[in-house]
């Protein structure tokens, strides 16, 4: 994480920090898979620190090698970089998913730059002393493999994004994977950077995937009216 960005831990930390981690045994990873015990949410809660990030601040920078590794609880962060004189938009992170940690296990610097979408909030800890947890805590490791694991799954979605054919059959495949209950909060531009496009090519498609009634766009957000078509169109069917 960016030194110096907005760090803090709130008025009646040890209660907070406690509940930060009880949400992650209940939500990181694949909880199902990987179930954690008491000792393991104490052995986090310990060393947990809360870091906020208001809309469009920089939390971490290519080149950077990580000092701390994070879970998103709140928000969304934006990977991306310069190629080829235009910005591509890698992958953005919400809720439960992890960053940082990559590049700890690795031992290497952050391939692109990371930045906050919206209001967001970070669950971080130290980077030694994670190596030292997940030696000490073995179900967290466990837990640790499956949010990997998950991550590894939607890096494979979204190479069939970029591999899906034209910008419409793109979009489309974008559209589906990031649907929540059939809501798509992403901007056009956000689109745009997903699929390498540019913003106009992205509107004049979302317009005819509209026409034809598959979605609903509106402001900072689409509606998807018929998914089934759109994986159809997206190549997923």
């Amino acid at each position: 994480m960016v030194p110096g960005a907005s760090a803090y831990v709130p008025n009646g930390s040890a209660i907070a920090v406690d509940g930060q981690a009880q949400w992650i045994a209940r939500s990181f990873g694949r909880p199902e898979l990987a179930p954690l015990g008491s000792d393991d949410i104490e052995s986090l809660a310990r060393l947990l620190r809360e870091e906020h990030y208001p809309a469009g601040a920089t939390i971490f920078r290519m080149g950077e090698a990580p000092t701390r590794i994070g879970i998103v609880r709140r928000g969304a962060v934006e990977l991306s970089r310069d190629l080829n004189g235009r910005r591509v938009m890698l992958q953005i992170l919400r809720t439960g998913d992890a960053v940082g940690d990559v590049g700890v296990f690795l031992r290497i610097t952050a391939p692109y730059d990371g930045m906050a979408l919206e209001d967001t909030l970070i669950l971080t800890i130290d980077s030694v002393r994670f190596h030292r947890l997940l030696e000490q805590q073995p179900r967290l490791a466990g837990r640790w493999m499956t949010s990997v694991s998950n991550r590894l799954s939607s890096y494979q979605a979204r190479l069939m994004e970029v591999l899906a054919g034209g910008l419409e059959a793109q979009v489309a495949s974008v559209l589906v994977h990031r649907a929540d209950h059939g809501l798509v909060k992403l901007s056009q531009s956000s689109i745009a950077e997903l699929v390498g496009g540019n913003r106009s090519s992205v509107n004049r498609v979302l317009k005819r995937l509209e026409e034809q009634e598959l979605l609903l766009a509106r402001y900072g957000e689409i509606q998807i009216l018929d998914r089934a078509s759109l994986e159809k169109i997206a190549g997923l069917r």
